[in-house]
């Protein structure tokens, strides 16, 4: 469902020309040659977004946006208004301007990469994290290091919630989950606190902030960094031992048999074959371990699986499906995160092995638009990622988020104590 095809400019455009810049300088060292560019890279847009589609032995495909007219209905009116007032946007505005424009589909897979430019390159020198019980600091610059774990209470003024409805036009999403997963982002973004006038005459940007457990509240004046400057994440500081769950987060796939509580737990962290460690091997291992062991229960961990192809877990599936009177009730590990393939592998899961899911709402939605395609802006060099096909019912039916069946959220106070509320909840299922 997720699956990236890079497509070339001659495949899209089939007959657009683009208009030759002037010769000598570089077009964007003045006013209209920015302009110029700014509007080439328009109109390649548009020719992209509304490629028309063919005929394949399935029935029809696209090479733009699928349904883009049904999607996009106010697509050429807002990319007009902003043609018109290109000579008086810096870059910044424009990408805002186009980031809205994008979002209107309320489809999540349809977004701009942020670019490390035009504004956003620099951050606050603190990072946001949305957990259950509200908004905290889970990244910070050394000299900030003291804040880890605070609720946020205002940013600029505004709270996390006046912050959250202000961004909403801008975010990709399709249930409020992802929407306030991918608004924490933004929220330290230079280019977005400009844009909602929160950056002070010094520079600076004002939190309040509560230290954790609902203590004392401070003031706290926060700095703009390069988006490369080091952060050091909550758990970093933590002096608790690592959770399970964040002991490989780069690691495609891993398991571990936990003695104690008889558990088979199984992370699996992107929907992709590791070209070092093909899935069907670990499949393998994973089910030799299985067989080796008694098993009480299997956990499957998808609270961190962003999606890609939903036909790379068949191996372990079909291999469990086979062991589901030695292995004991299947659980699976949901949240956020847990998007696009990962999300149909979920439903598969319930389906096939009868698994529980445990944890949050998913960040992605069970069917609607999928099958990603990107185009590259030929000046900006912005990065549109779009949907090319529809995986939803006909009537457009679907739930815009998979719930749990053990809810089991994550709050500020379990990554402090290095607790995971949702593996603790499957362990402890009947």
């Amino acid at each position: 469902m997720n699956r990236i095809q890079i497509v070339c400019a001659a495949v899209f455009l089939c007959g657009f020309t683009q208009t030759e810049l002037p010769q000598g300088q570089p077009a964007r060292e003045t006013p209209a040659g920015r302009e110029l560019q700014w509007r080439q890279d328009l109109q390649f847009l548009t020719a992209g977004l509304k490629a028309p589609g063919y005929r394949i032995a399935g029935g029809v495909a696209t090479r733009g946006q699928k349904d883009f007219s049904t999607v996009y209905p106010n697509f050429d009116a807002e990319l007009d208004a902003l043609r018109n007032d290109l000579a008086n946007l810096p870059d910044s505005e424009v990408l805002l301007r186009l980031m809205r424009l994008i979002a209107s589909a309320h489809i999540a897979h349809n977004r701009i990469q942020l670019p490390a430019g035009m504004g956003f390159q620099s951050r606050l020198a603190l990072s946001f994290h949305w957990y259950a019980d509200g908004l905290a600091v889970a990244a910070a610059a050394s000299e900030y290091s003291n804040v880890l774990g605070a609720r946020v209470l205002t940013v600029g003024g505004k709270t996390p919630d006046q912050f959250l409805k202000d961004l909403t036009p801008y975010v990709s999403y399709e249930n409020q989950t992802e929407l306030r997963a991918s608004a924490a982002g933004l929220m330290n973004v230079q280019a977005v606190l400009q844009h909602f006038q929160m950056i002070g005459s010094d520079g600076r940007v004002s939190l309040r902030l509560e230290k954790p457990g609902g203590g004392a509240t401070s003031t706290l004046s926060v700095t703009l960094t390069e988006s490369r400057a080091k952060q050091t994440g909550l758990a970093e500081v933590s002096n608790v031992p690592t959770p399970l769950y964040a002991s490989q987060p780069h690691t495609f796939y891993w398991h571990k048999y936990l003695p104690d509580s008889q558990t088979l737990y199984i992370q699996y962290n992107l929907c992709e074959n590791d070209r070092k460690r093909p899935f069907g091997d670990f499949a393998h291992s994973v089910l030799a371990d299985a067989d080796a062991n008694t098993v009480r229960r299997v956990v499957i961990d998808l609270r961190a699986n962003g999606g890609g192809d939903s036909r790379v877990i068949g191996p372990l599936k079909s291999g469990l499906a086979t062991r589901l009177k030695s292995v004991g009730n299947v659980y699976v590990l949901i949240g956020p995160a847990t998007f696009s393939s990962a999300v149909l592998n979920a439903v598969e899961l319930r389906k096939a092995l009868k698994a529980t899911l445990v944890g949050e709402p998913s960040g992605g939605m069970p069917g609607g638009y999928g099958e990603v395609a990107q185009l590259t802006l030929p000046n900006s060099k912005l990065v549109i990622r779009y949907t090319t096909r529809y995986f939803g019912s006909k009537n457009n039916a679907d739930p815009t988020t998979l719930t749990p069946d053990i809810a089991a959220p994550l709050k500020i106070a379990d990554v402090l104590a290095g607790t995971d509320p949702a593996l603790d909840a499957a362990i402890r299922a009947r």
